[in-house]
């Protein structure tokens, strides 16, 4: 068998998989609405009829009363520990996300570092020298670094005054 003949076996594959599982999206799209449209009160009122019906029946109550006060504090730090542990696996979990989101920043960091290094190499291979502008900053700064900030331009008012020599001391 030929190379294009296993890439057409294998493309045939692929679309008889999607076909199958859009029919299978659908089908289950049809049994939640059908399930859902099925629960109705009067049917929901029966179920919780008979559920209670049976609890009571078992009478779970007469083998809980039997319990010790040991084997209370057994179950609930059993309990406990079950919570604990879905804890630490929720952590492990965040944890190890966090890992890889911290890989793939450092090899952003890497790429972003490289580039501006090379841009530095270009800057230091370029002869020409840095002249600044009348106002002291270079050409492509913002207009409002380059504008001067008008509360230096007057005096300080007699309480700004104050207050200032009253912090030095």
């Amino acid at each position: 068998m030929g190379f294009h003949d296993l890439v057409r076996r294998v493309e045939d594959s692929e679309r008889a998989l999607e076909l199958r599982r859009a029919e299978a999206k659908a089908s289950w799209h049809g049994l939640r609405g059908s399930w859902r449209k099925g629960w109705t009160p009067t049917r929901i009122i029966l179920l919780g009829l008979a559920a209670g019906l049976l609890v009571g029946r078992a009478r779970p109550s007469r083998a809980l009363a039997g319990l010790s006060a040991a084997r209370w504090v057994q179950m609930g730090t059993s309990l406990w520990s079950l919570g604990a542990s879905l804890r630490a696996k929720d952590a492990a979990t965040s944890a190890e996300v966090a890992a890889d989101e911290a890989a793939v920043a450092s090899e952003i960091a890497a790429g972003t570092t490289a580039g501006v290094a090379a841009k530095v190499e270009a800057a230091v291979d370029d002869t020409r020298p840095f002249v600044p502008s009348a106002t002291g900053y270079p050409p492509g700064a913002p207009e409002a670094r380059r504008r001067a900030d008008p509360q230096w331009d007057s005096a300080p008012r007699p309480a700004e005054a104050a207050t200032e020599l009253s912090e030095q001391r």
